[in-house]
């Protein structure tokens, strides 16, 4: 993985002249959904109400870049140590899904202990993204919970795919995000649905929920 530059644009020359606050190195499990979703965050920062003193920086995957969530941690430490910029009050954010087949209790218990000695914010999504984004259009208490947080697949996708494919008139691709058109004008909507849901980390290895609104509205109140 390496630091990369928030998308080649980090701030409206009149934003402000002061230097950050705070930064947020975003790692994530996935290689385009997620970032594609952060890059619409940076790009978008004004109209959402990002703190002028918030800086968001991508970690982006390197080919041989594993998605197994530890080994993201891992090489997201080594990346931000590399580059020589991680400073004092910055943080390190893991975005990852809770997918028991590819993320063993063991390895959420190493994120966990990271996330209390303070290295990481660990921003978990049980059991996928495509939750998080489909709190953007619903509280999802029209779903059976249990179809949720199983979330089998029906056919080639999901059944929260299949969720949020109807949510968006019949069309969803993990590659094409269209930030500006379905989510921007929604994040706050998908944060106060988010808050009928678990937003502790240790219930999140079992049970539905994601604090992926907890991160970005911590973005937006951060003084």
């Amino acid at each position: 993985m390496r630091v990369s530059q928030p998308y080649g644009k980090r701030y409206a020359e009149d934003e402000f002249s002061q230097e950050p606050k705070i930064r947020y190195f975003i790692a994530c499990e996935g290689e385009k959904t997620e970032y594609r979703y952060f890059k619409g965050i940076i790009e978008f920062r004004t109209e959402i109400g990002i703190n002028p003193l918030v800086e968001i920086i991508p970690i982006r995957h390197e080919k041989d870049t594993s998605s197994n969530p530890l080994k993201i941690f891992q090489d997201a430490k080594k990346a931000i140590k590399k580059a020589s910029n991680f400073l004092d009050g910055d943080k390190l954010c893991i975005i990852v899904d809770r997918d028991k087949q590819s993320f063993t209790d063991l390895q959420y218990d190493v994120l966990l202990k990271a996330e209390k000695n303070g290295e990481i914010k660990f921003c978990i999504t049980n059991p996928c993204f495509e939750f998080w984004l489909l709190l953007h259009f619903s509280d999802c208490t029209e779903y059976d919970k249990l179809f949720l947080v199983n979330n089998e697949k029906v056919g080639n996708r999901t059944y929260i795919e299949k969720c949020l494919m109807e949510k968006l008139g019949g069309s969803y691709s993990k590659t094409r995000l269209k930030f500006q058109d379905n989510y921007k004008d929604k994040i706050k909507i998908a944060i106060e649905n988010s808050k009928k849901y678990s937003l502790i980390t240790e219930d999140l290895k079992e049970k539905i929920g994601t604090t992926i609104g907890l991160l970005i509205e911590e973005m937006i109140d951060k003084n």
